[in-house]
């Protein structure tokens, strides 16, 4: 009996797979260059989290520049309907814009920092690889994200871009330093960022493991331009690492843009998201 279910399971999952396939595949039947289009839950790896939505300018070429957002939840749960409206604001200035899932961080499935990362340079290079289907830029990357997406856009634009096709980055309200001790002292960091590193934070191997999931331990002279936004009354990610991540690309030479918000929290409403999105949307005009 275990057999057969097992079985079963197998071909649901295949076929659930060749469905996705034909229905990205019709969306893309669909696509004109000379046209805005959007497409939805496009599969870009093998697990169900790995999904994008992309929105695709009008009058769109080879050239054309690609950003990559990336939602937040603390690496264990979110959607890439949070930025449904910002990536149809990038199109319509002529940028093409993906947001994406990503698969969560888990001891069970054995999920943690190094997984996820290699899903969002995933997405880049699925995105590369339509270049031709889809009219857009297989060089001209930028990537950034809220909270825990901050967190990935920038370690992804700082570790996992060997090949130089990421230009900039940006953070919304990213952990920047998971050793820091005014992070540290935050009620929950040290039980998610075990559950997001894979380790608890005890020995000196642990602090190597907690450094390489840091992007300011990760930042070096040589690491693309950096757009910082942070409110100075967020609960959740101390505004002194904001200021600490700005100090440390100054130092070395780093490009960069730091938006420190007055008055600001961790989820931003009103005219703090219309400013962060603004600022967001002219970096990025600028760096691409």
């Amino acid at each position: 009996m275990k057999t057969i279910k097992t079985s079963l399971l197998f071909v649901l999952c295949v076929l659930f797979i060749q469905s996705c396939k034909k229905a990205d595949q019709w969306q893309e039947n669909l696509l004109d260059s000379k046209h805005s289009q959007t497409l939805y839950s496009i599969s870009y790896g093998s697990d169900n989290r790995n999904q994008m939505d992309i929105a695709l300018p009008k009058n769109r070429t080879t050239s054309t520049p690609v950003v990559v957002l990336i939602h937040g939840g603390a690496w264990v749960f979110g959607d890439k309907s949070y930025f449904a409206s910002d990536i149809q604001k990038f199109a319509d200035e002529g940028i093409a814009c993906a947001t994406i899932n990503y698969r969560f961080a888990s001891d069970k499935k054995g999920l943690h920092n190094d997984e996820i990362v290699s899903d969002v340079r995933m997405a880049i290079d699925f995105i590369i690889s339509k270049s031709e289907s889809w009219q857009i830029s297989p060089e001209r990357f930028g990537i950034s994200g809220h909270s825990a997406g901050g967190n990935l856009a920038l370690l992804t634009a700082y570790t996992k871009n060997e090949d130089g096709k990421i230009k900039a980055c940006g953070s919304w309200a990213g952990p920047f330093d998971l050793i820091d001790d005014d992070q540290l002292k935050i009620t929950g960091s040290n039980e998610l960022f075990k559950l997001y590193v894979g380790h608890t934070l005890q020995s000196s191997a642990d602090t190597v493991l907690y450094k390489e999931a840091s992007p300011y331990w990760m930042l070096n002279n040589n690491s693309v331009p950096t757009l910082l936004i942070h409110g100075t009354l967020d609960p959740g990610v101390p505004h002194s690492n904001a200021v600490k991540m700005k100090l440390k690309l100054d130092n070395l030479g780093v490009q960069n843009y730091f938006l420190s918000m007055e008055g600001a929290y961790h989820i931003w409403t009103g005219e703090h998201l219309k400013q962060a999105r603004s600022t967001t949307l002219n970096w990025f005009k600028t760096k691409l």
